[in-house]
């Protein structure tokens, strides 16, 4: 009887979770499956025909790539090129060990605890990378565009400027603008490059680029006042977000911590002192307190992440 409430207590604690993160899934999901279906026409469609698989094979190949690349893709929009055992040894291991002291000293619930705590600060590390190198490539955006222009009025073509200008750009947007133009090298049209690296690493304002280059392929006209208008708006809409930013940081930041507190201060709870969550879980009104906890938490956290995104 005691196992089957751990386990309901341990399924709705996992619930926040996933109703956080439900609503990421579904966009991630439908991304991910696009760019590894482009990749795998681009890269692989010579080496299914050289080599056939069994048909039973077949439909599980194509599962491993989908994951592979999802995750390969995560690693790329935090800034790391190539993942290797190594980075997949420093963030287990660390965990690993955390788990097992937990599981000694403190039992299979503080143990339990430990896992969710430090799955969340992995979540959390990452996701504060993926931020910064999100906000380094659209302020280094306007710049190569500038470049871009400049090319074009002296009489290049989109292409020929295109892969000049990325010699003079720096930082992650230039790693960008390398993979789509070794894509471009092996036959991919520029606007599909580009649209397909919009896509890995979840950049709309390139993919704003990337139409306005197919636009002027498919009907020509002037790209040149496009593209710089287009590096105009990009430096005043980075200026109003960054002034946004400092006029609501102090109601972002309490909503992030409203949000986030209440349960890293129950994990805390779990890990360090699980006999008084185990007391509350065995009395009926502290059983009750908890869920009721739980489901305000679910909601105010929902409801606070809304919030402090939409600012």
């Amino acid at each position: 009887m005691h196992i089957a409430l751990w386990l309901i207590a341990v399924a709705l604690l996992l619930t926040g979770s996933a109703l956080w993160l439900w609503q990421r899934a579904q966009q991630r999901t439908r991304q991910d499956v696009s760019a590894a279906f482009v990749n795998r026409q681009i890269q692989g469609m010579q080496q299914a025909q050289l080599q056939p698989q069994p048909q039973g094979a077949n439909e599980a190949v194509p599962q491993r790539q989908l994951t592979t690349e999802a995750l390969r893709n995560f690693f790329l929009r935090a800034g790391i090129q190539h993942p290797s055992g190594k980075l997949y040894a420093r963030i287990i291991v660390p965990g690993v060990i955390l788990t097992l002291l937990a599981l000694i000293f403190g039992g299979w619930l503080s143990a339990l605890g430990t896992v969710l705590l430090y799955a969340m600060l992995a979540a959390f590390y990452f996701w504060l990378k993926t931020s910064k190198m999100q906000r380094t490539m659209i302020r280094q955006l306007p710049g190569f565009l500038d470049t871009l222009v400049r090319l074009v009025t002296i009489g290049n073509s989109i292409g020929a400027a295109f892969q000049t200008g990325i010699g003079s750009t720096e930082g992650p947007l230039r790693i960008i603008l390398e993979r789509a133009n070794r894509q471009v090298q092996a036959g991919v049209d520029l606007e599909h490059a580009l649209r397909q690296q919009a896509t890995i690493y979840k950049f709309k304002e390139l993919d704003l680029v990337a139409a306005v280059i197919g636009v002027s392929a498919r009907f020509g006209g002037r790209s040149d006042l496009v593209l710089e208008r287009m590096a105009a708006f990009m430096r005043d809409l980075e200026h109003a977000q960054n002034e946004m930013a400092s006029l609501s940081a102090e109601i972002r930041l309490s909503a992030w911590i409203m949000g986030i507190l209440p349960i890293a201060i129950g994990i805390f709870l779990i890990v360090f002192n699980n006999n008084m969550f185990v007391g509350m879980w065995l009395d009926p009104i502290g059983k009750k307190m908890l869920i009721g906890a739980f489901m305000l938490e679910v909601v105010g956290g929902y409801g606070l992440y809304r919030l402090a995104k939409s600012i």
